[in-house]
């Protein structure tokens, strides 16, 4: 027997509830706002197996904005990490490409835009359960881009490409992320203008080349407690006579998600990865990066961990102020999202398969798509040939990267693609160590700005402060000390 959970005002859950018992559902726990949901979280009044159907801005004030729904929305997943969250939304947000990404990120895909539905609609939503397949006319489907390249076994088999793409016979060209139309879906966000009623429904309802590290365990007791802690600490203090009290909750909570991938399969992604990574760290950012089955993440590992037994615990390591997950490990895109770093950069392949969501799905799905393609003039017939599988609006989105790049280049593609932001990859000698222009061009692509204060920098700040009074005031001391006879 099913258990639902519900987050609404109390007149829906009254008229809910009745509709969800008839149909055999247990209601398993009520709160009539995001706050006080959240604060169950502590006192285990949240059934982590129920499905939770909330209101998107039950007690928050009107007009609900999309980045206070994105916090509250962070909090719970954060905690909540597979629940499914059914979530009722004003259809005006229906409209917003990037609330919509940023949801189906953390893997909340019941997404019900409507005002008004009936207890036919509720059990409905229930039994149909929405996937990101049901966004591709809103996101766009990502298959079919660069597809004479998808599967190809080696650099050479690229090469050759190269040689014979002047040649190659003409062939239909298939977008990654133009949408197909897909059987069976169903929109359930149509159902408007009806009022909520309590009448039911009469029916029910590939292996890394090294030995991966153990598997982890289930969240020891003792970090639950500090997730929860850290819960209690993030929640706003609810006002529910004051309208404003929502533009307190900043979206900038939520990491920033870029996705970086070679436009042919050949490209140093690497290279490009770590320098936006270090980039980000020298502004003062604490960015992390993810990456499927890299040996460049491995070297890095053997470096850190050097004269050291391997750990074998540690899903993360740091470098140089830059944070990687391991290689060993598979990460979530969902779970990182609830995590405390600003960046997230996301070195995917779309041009090969991956354990569950697909690279290409990944990439697209990121708020900064980067392509990193090869400047080189030969090149350019290739490259032009990819860029001519998308449309406008998705070369709009992208940003594309030249590595080995020429002004001559440069300006080809801002004359054949005025819509793409392209620039050059500027030289270095490591990617890690980026130079001030390197850091500048950073910011300028990525449009941050340094920081202000590092919390490092503060914290060796405060910590000379200290021990420069401590010696001043010891030699005051001393000056008062009476000389001995």
């Amino acid at each position: 027997m099913k258990s639902v959970h519900l987050v609404c005002s109390p007149e829906l859950i009254m008229l809910l509830s009745r509709s969800l018992e008839h149909e055999g559902y247990v209601i398993s726990g009520k709160h009539s706002t995001l706050h006080s949901f959240i604060s169950g979280f502590s006192s285990k009044e949240v059934d982590p197996s129920a499905i939770v159907i909330m209101e998107g801005g039950a007690g928050l004030g009107t007009p609900v904005k999309a980045a206070d729904i994105i916090s509250f929305m962070t909090l719970i997943r954060k905690y909540l990490k597979h629940t499914r969250l059914i979530v009722q939304l004003d259809p005006a947000l229906q409209t917003d490409i990037e609330f919509i990404r940023t949801l189906v990120n953390m893997n909340i895909h019941d997404l019900q835009f409507t005002t008004e539905f009936q207890g036919d609609d509720l059990l409905n939503w229930i039994k149909e359960k929405k996937t990101t397949r049901d966004y591709y006319h809103i996101l766009g489907k990502k298959k079919g881009l660069f597809s004479s390249f998808k599967g190809s076994s080696s650099r050479a088999a690229s090469g050759a490409a190269v040689e014979e793409a002047p040649s190659a016979p003409p062939r239909p060209v298939e977008s990654l992320t133009r949408p197909q139309p897909v059987a069976g879906s169903s929109n359930v966000a149509d159902a408007v203008n009806r009022r909520p009623s309590v009448a039911p429904r009469s029916s029910a309802g590939s292996t890394p080349p090294r030995p991966k590290p153990p598997a982890r365990k289930e969240t020891p007791s003792l970090a639950e407690a500090e997730t929860l802690e850290s819960l209690e600490q993030s929640i706003p203090v609810e006002e529910e006579s004051t309208p404003a009290a929502s533009t307190r909750i900043l979206g900038s909570n939520v990491p920033l998600v870029i996705g970086v991938c070679g436009v042919g399969g050949e490209e140093d992604v690497g290279a490009a990865a770590f320098l936006l990574a270090a980039g980000l760290a020298e502004l003062g950012w604490k960015p992390l990066v993810c990456g499927d089955d890299r040996p460049e993440i491995s070297s890095l590992e053997q470096i850190v961990f050097k004269g050291e037994k391997e750990d074998s615990v540690s899903t993360m390591f740091e470098y140089e102020g830059v944070t990687f997950y391991r290689r060993g490990y598979s990460w979530d895109i969902s779970e990182l999202l609830a995590s405390e770093f600003t960046h997230i950069i996301l070195w995917v392949d779309i041009h090969r398969e991956r354990k569950g969501t697909s690279g290409l799905e990944l990439w697209w799905n990121s708020q900064i798509p980067i392509l990193v393609g090869n400047g080189a003039m030969w090149k350019y017939e290739l490259l032009k040939e990819k860029l001519n599988t998308l449309n406008p609006y998705e070369r709009k989105r992208c940003r594309l990267l030249l590595e080995n790049g020429h002004q001559e280049v440069l300006q080809m593609l801002k004359k054949d693609f005025a819509e793409i932001q392209t620039t050059l990859m500027p030289a270095h000698q490591d990617p890690l160590y980026p130079d001030k222009a390197a850091v500048e061009w950073v910011m300028k692509l990525l449009t941050v700005q340094k920081k202000l204060f590092r919390k490092q920098t503060l914290l060796w700040g405060i910590v000379g402060t200290v021990l420069f009074v401590t010696l001043l005031l010891i030699g005051i001391g001393f000056s008062f000390v009476p000389e001995s006879r």
